[in-house]
């Protein structure tokens, strides 16, 4: 990736955090020391980073050893906005879904989602069941009210288009989908299956394996903590 972005010819200012989840963020500092960039992320996004760092010997090197330590250098920004020639770069709160803030670039008309959005993924749905989707269904419509004509998914098909019209819509959809398959199928595999055989094309179903393990596994021992589930699901 550091190649990439030297090979642009281009002079990278600040790294943008949607949310802790490690896989968004470990090895930040790398491409942070190698162009000399700032780490920017909100005051919640840095407390999850906080969190991910302390889970890293239970579930990250685990499922992906050999990543190098990763400090937490993110730092806030004043009104949660910063510019990239001239331009203004909005952080928006989005809420607690499988993020918890995207990135509004009002004059391309662009937003970058991390994960409140999909575009052709599965969603990873563990920890958010624990409160239910209406959270992250609150997260879509304030993504939403912002008019974007383009969403830069943090989990995606490359060979899909960006139209925020479009992956809105079914990012919403799945979550529906999702909630009735939770009522009515028995077992993580019953549910594993079903949404194979409704989304046979969408990428990530060790996404979806992670989430049919963690959210059956609650269900099924309601009085122990939910937290060795969803750790579980991806061992």
């Amino acid at each position: 990736m550091g190649d990439w972005v030297a090979g642009k010819n281009r002079s990278l200012t600040d790294i943008f955090i949607t949310h802790g989840h490690g896989g968004h963020w470990f090895n930040t500092n790398v491409l942070a020391e190698r162009f000399g960039a700032r780490v920017v992320a909100t005051e919640g996004t840095i407390g999850q980073m906080h969190a991910n760092v302390a889970a890293r010997p239970f579930v990250w090197d685990e499922v992906c050893p050999g990543i190098p330590a990763s400090p937490v250098t993110a730092v806030t920004v004043p009104d949660n906005r910063f510019t990239l020639e001239g331009k203004d770069l909005v952080i928006v709160e989005a809420g607690y879904t499988d993020a918890s803030s995207v990135l509004h670039v009002p004059d391309l008309g662009v937003v970058v989602a991390g994960d409140v959005i999909y575009n052709g993924a599965h969603l990873y749905l563990s920890e958010t069941s624990l409160a239910g989707l209406d959270a992250w269904r609150q997260a879509i419509d304030r993504v939403a009210s912002l008019g974007a004509r383009s969403i830069v998914a943090g989990h995606q098909n490359s060979d899909l288009d960006d139209a925020a019209a479009r992956t809105i819509a079914e990012t919403r959809e799945y979550l529906d989908v999702a909630e009735e398959l939770f009522d009515t199928q028995k077992t993580a595999v019953d549910y594993f299956n079903a949404m194979v055989e409704r989304y046979p094309d969408r990428l990530g179903r060790t996404v979806l394996w992670a989430t049919a393990q963690a959210v059956y596994g609650m269900r099924e021992n309601p009085a122990e903590d939910p937290v060795q589930f969803i750790v579980g699901g991806w061992l």
